[in-house]
């Protein structure tokens, strides 16, 4: 393996595949062109390959989930669906696991989430890169690519301290989330420069930051439902997106993986709007005829204490508060009607959604080169022959649970398999 540092002069190097992006997609396509014979090397911003990928899953590496489909994905394209089912394949997570198998990773399955074994992401990240040592694969660690050329036989890719030339280009950058960790917009330049269509970017997994932003609910959490109206868009779940789960308060508004899944579309809808009003269900599995037999049967208590039972104090005194019900009111003071308008409110309550949280804070970069420009079943850019393209650079991010490094790791096997020089 060739290390080579920023500032240190070197040759220009020669190979059959030159990868740009040392993470998941990235080594993926490069493990898979080594084994078929292809000279390949490696270039990534980071001194260190795989940084990423160590953070994955809070450094347990959520590779896939049991519950792999299409809608757990979103684009701008409105052939996303049938472009991940050539993308993917038809047994996603068998292909995914055989890879893994053959690096030596073994699965754990727990809730519905595959982890490695180990429960470690290094074991993943030490895998791969014993895989790519093995299979002689150069790699250039401390090195931004700043610019790639289509020439006559193949392609000029140039960094910082580097220019390589080569047959064929597999782009795996990433995308611009955890600048910390790699993230950064030089891909997407990158792409303008080719003149390659690109979806506008926008953070994706992360939390909402709301117009209302209670003090007293910082820090409470509360299993609940949040969902939103999709006017003027594909209908889903009778025209609402719908999560459920455990949101957090903070703040600066709503977290939690719940809110994370709904940031993609949020972040979509703010681009024409000023707020994006998100239904929360706090009482989401309490009949309304039950909650009014449990009102009856405690007269003897506050309404506070009544709607402590099925939520967090600080949670149901905010609601209270916002109803302008006294918390010492007693149960047998309120009407039939006072208990169901409570019901009610308790089951469709608004925050407006203002803004995302920052690139630094989400954890994949939704938008980016887009699907209709590349081959689903090679991943090759249509316009640009010989350059292939994986992972969070394509306009394409998941729900949390192991969607988008199965993504990453797919798609660029599906890059790495299909090159031909």
């Amino acid at each position: 393996m060739t290390e080579t540092g920023r500032n240190k002069n070197f040759k220009q190097e020669v190979y059959d595949v030159c990868v740009v992006g040392g993470g998941a997609a990235g080594m993926s396509a490069a493990i898979a062109a080594a084994r078929r014979g292809y000279k390949v090397c490696i270039c990534d911003k980071n001194k260190k390959l795989c940084k990423k990928l160590y953070a994955t899953g809070n450094g347990r590496c959520n590779l896939a989930n049991a519950d792999i489909s299409s809608g757990k994905y979103h684009s701008e394209s409105i052939h996303k669906d049938d472009w991940l089912i050539r993308c993917l394949g038809a047994h996603p997570n068998d292909t995914l696991f055989d890879f893994l198998h053959s690096i030596g990773i073994q699965e754990h399955l727990l809730n519905g989430y595959y982890y490695p074994k180990s429960m470690q992401a290094s074991s993943v990240v030490w895998a791969l890169l014993d895989e790519q040592k093995a299979l002689g694969i150069s790699a250039y660690g401390d090195m931004l690519i700043t610019e790639i050329r289509k020439q006559k036989d193949g392609f000029l890719v140039s960094g910082d301290s580097a220019r390589i030339v080569c047959k064929r280009v597999v782009f795996a950058c990433g995308g611009r989330s955890y600048a910390s960790l790699g993230g950064c917009d030089v891909g997407y330049k990158i792409a303008d420069a080719l003149k390659l269509p690109v979806q506008k970017q926008r953070p994706a997994l992360c939390g909402c930051i709301t117009k209302e932003c209670p003090e007293e609910l910082k820090g409470v959490r509360v299993a609940c439902t949040a969902y939103l109206e999709l006017p003027g868009r594909e209908k889903k779940e009778s025209g609402q997106v719908i999560q459920r789960g455990e949101l957090q308060f903070t703040e600066y508004g709503l977290s939690g993986i719940m809110l994370f899944n709904l940031s993609s579309e949020i972040g979509r809808r703010l681009e024409q709007e000023n707020n994006v009003p998100v239904m929360i269900d706090f009482l989401q599995d309490v009949d309304e005829s039950v909650f009014l037999l449990r009102a009856g049967q405690s007269k003897h208590r506050t309404v506070y204490g009544f709607l402590n039972a099925y939520l967090p104090d600080k949670l149901s005194l905010y609601l209270l508060t916002q109803c302008k019900i006294e918390r010492k009111a007693g149960m047998d003071t309120m009407t039939e009607a006072a208990i169901r308008k409570l019901y009610q409110t308790c089951r469709a309550w608004v925050f407006h959604v203002t803004g995302l949280m920052d690139y630094e804070s989400a954890q994949v970069t939704a938008g980016g080169i887009d699907l209709d420009a590349v081959n689903p079943d090679t991943m090759e850019i249509k316009q640009c022959p010989g350059f292939y393209a994986a992972g969070e650079i394509l306009d394409i991010d998941g729900n949390c649970g192991g969607y988008n490094l199965t993504f990453a790791i797919l798609s660029g096997l599906r890059a790495g398999e299909h090159i031909t020089c």
